[in-house]
């Protein structure tokens, strides 16, 4: 009986693994599409409200859920503090900062980093053309994670129930 429940187990935790290792490629790709979203959203307020960036970045806080979200929120209210940096700096150390709750690959970080060097240091115009061009990079990176994702989100799902499969048989 104790050797059934511990089949069991190992069966049911081996399986979770496998979703949990799955779920990272399905949250990569649905960061990036946030990400997508919360710079047209920058573009819209930057273009037509003409809103200063630290407020632009607080409403887009507001209006993106999840990680990215939280990202925008913290970006608003660290070029509100300003202290003497710029907003390339303060974009820098929050992607830096928040590294750990984004699912991003280094090409996306790459992305967003080279965005983040121009911001707020041109013209409206210039700063729409540059959200635009970040925006067609993350689309070409979201493609590709749709790609990986699709590639091998049922291959880790599979994998981990046959390693606890594998490690039930062995057992016995």
């Amino acid at each position: 009986m104790i050797k059934l429940l511990g089949s069991i187990i190992i069966l049911l935790v081996a399986t979770l693994f496998g979703f949990r290792m799955a779920s990272r490629y399905a949250e990569r790709s649905k960061q990036l599409r946030l990400f997508i979203t919360a710079l047209k959203l920058l573009e819209t307020e930057i273009l037509y409200a003409a809103t200063p960036l630290s407020d632009a970045a607080a409403k887009i806080g507001e209006r993106v859920p999840g990680p990215v979200g939280t990202f925008f929120a913290e970006l608003g209210h660290k070029l509100r503090e300003g202290q003497g940096v710029t907003a390339g700096e303060i974009w820098r150390d929050t992607l830096e900062r928040h590294k750990a709750t984004l699912r991003l690959k280094a090409g996306d970080r790459g992305v967003l980093h080279s965005f983040g060097q121009t911001l707020g240091i041109s013209d409206r115009q210039d700063q729409i053309k540059h959200i635009q061009l970040a925006i067609a990079h993350l689309g070409t990176e979201e493609q590709g994670a749709r790609e990986e994702q699709s590639k091998n989100e049922k291959m880790w799902r599979y994998l981990g129930a046959l390693m606890g499969l594998t490690l039930v048989i062995l057992l016995y």
